[in-house]
């Protein structure tokens, strides 16, 4: 197999993509990072360890690949782009700490490929291995990923991200906002959030339309897990709010489809939690999620 070079500026990314007629796809999210700076900030945010792995999402032609294959135990690393996948391949050959796949992350609009979660959980047996998420998110997965990867049985520590500036902006929205939504909540329930360096459009290829961010995510799931005993029945709520956004959360509650809640019992369950009745449901915080799933929850105890 002929080693492809790794393009590591803007100019060799250019020249590799014309000599193989590759032109990016837009309707695939591919916004090259092009600035090693950046490439560099991203690695460091992560802190990696010879004793992490690491899940890249868009492999792209490897040259995030392989910073964080020089600095971890190893890498998996998903290109759904077959052209990009076999450039990468050749690129990376002499790092056998890699390992490509040739698939779409997602196994549905709510699931990681099993392929993956395979690979990354027999890794895991080995012992005292720490799992990290680092990519450059193609923007049209970035929210059915993000959400997938929270909520999914994965043991992710840590996760940093290159978003475009929307998502960031949903990562980080107030109740009550146009940006707050199903992201918002689960992103709060599994994760602390910070943005870490806002990056201009120039510092990709080509250049999308808006800002990007470096975003880093400390993921607790062990927390979350004690904050929300049911987890099922707070996600059906929070995705019934979101999906019924013009309508009072009073009627809302009623549209989730639990058995026996009476419109009288559900405003018997505002009124417990000072809520009025009619509140928009986009307005609750994380709090009042998490208050309002836990007496859902007691009302179908009492029911049963």
């Amino acid at each position: 197999m002929t080693v492809a070079p790794i393009p590591l500026t803007p100019s060799a990314l250019r020249a590799a993509f014309q000599e193989r007629g590759i032109i990016p796809k837009k309707g695939l999210g591919q916004n090259f990072l092009i600035d090693q700076n950046i490439l560099h900030v991203i690695v460091e945010a992560a802190g990696l360890e010879k004793s992490d792995l690491v899940l890249e999402i868009g492999t792209g032609v490897g040259s995030l690949t392989m910073f964080l294959a020089e600095k971890v135990y190893k890498v998996l690393s998903v290109e759904i782009d077959t052209r990009l996948f076999n450039y990468a391949k050749a690129g990376l050959t002499s790092y056998a700490n890699i390992y490509l796949l040739n698939r779409d992350i997602l196994r549905s609009k709510t699931t990681i490929d099993q392929q993956v979660e395979d690979q990354l959980k027999d890794w895991l047996q080995e012992g005292g291995l720490r799992l990290k998420v680092v990519a450059n998110l193609p923007y049209h997965i970035s929210t059915p990923v993000i959400i997938a990867l929270l909520e999914g049985n994965l043991p992710i520590e840590l996760m940093v991200l290159t978003l475009q500036r929307d998502i960031v902006d949903r990562l980080m929205a107030s109740p009550g906002t146009k940006d707050y939504g199903i992201l918002s909540v689960v992103a709060r329930v599994f994760s602390e959030i910070e943005v870490l360096r806002t990056l201009p459009p120039e510092v990709f290829w080509p250049e999308p339309q808006v800002e990007s961010a470096i975003v880093r995510l400390h993921v607790r799931k062990e927390e979350a897990c004690r904050k929300i005993s049911n987890y099922g029945l707070f996600s059906r709520l929070v995705r019934g709010v979101f999906q019924t956004r013009r309508k009072i959360l009073l009627n809302s509650l009623l549209m989730l489809g639990i058995p026996s809640l009476s419109k009288e019992a559900a405003l018997e369950m505002l009124r417990r939690l000072d809520v009025h009745p009619q509140a928009r449901g986009e307005a609750l915080p994380l709090e009042g999620f998490i208050a309002l799933a836990k007496e859902l929850e007691l009302f179908g105890k009492e029911e049963g």
